[in-house]
């Protein structure tokens, strides 16, 4: 019952938020497989995103945040790293996608791309558990994974 009441909860909390505008404009779902891969590749992005920033504030001290919680990012990064080959599936390469098609012409220099991601930011994680203060220089090497998969696997965003 109780898992029932949150469902609806949550629910009603969305409908709203969509209904005062609160939700994000979006081109039309493409529910096709591929299509629904570049939904997740995305979602994955943005999460990556998210949690690099938290990292570097908390390193520059423009985000309040400890030990633990920065520890808590890096993993996550590592986590979400992992699983951006997984969102990358044949042709999929949908409207919206700023993927370049060398990632699928070279699959196998993207997916460790990907895994240099995950291992700097386990590296980020592992080194601010033993030395916090000194691991925030190291937020830079995992953001530089990014862009070294970014440059040649992404179209440049139009500004």
């Amino acid at each position: 019952m109780k898992k029932l009441v949150t469902t609806l909860l949550g629910v009603s909390l969305v409908s709203l938020l969509a209904a005062c505008g609160g939700g994000t404009a979006e081109a039309p779902v493409d529910d096709t497989p591929e299509g629904a891969a570049f939904q997740y590749r995305r979602s994955v992005m943005q999460s990556i995103a998210y949690k690099v920033g938290q990292i570097r504030g908390i390193a520059d001290g423009s985000i309040p945040g400890d030990q633990a919680t920065f520890v808590k990012h890096a993993n996550d990064v590592a986590v979400l790293g992992s699983m951006i080959p997984e969102g990358f599936i044949p042709n999929s390469a949908v409207e919206g996608s700023a993927a370049l098609p060398e990632v699928w012409t070279n699959m196998p220099d993207f997916n460790a791309k990907a895994m240099e991601l995950s291992t700097a930011a386990q590296g980020l994680a592992t080194a601010a558990q033993q030395n916090f203060e000194g691991a925030k220089g190291m937020v830079q090497s995992v953001g530089g994974t990014c862009g070294n998969c970014h440059r040649p696997y992404r179209r440049r965003q139009e500004e």
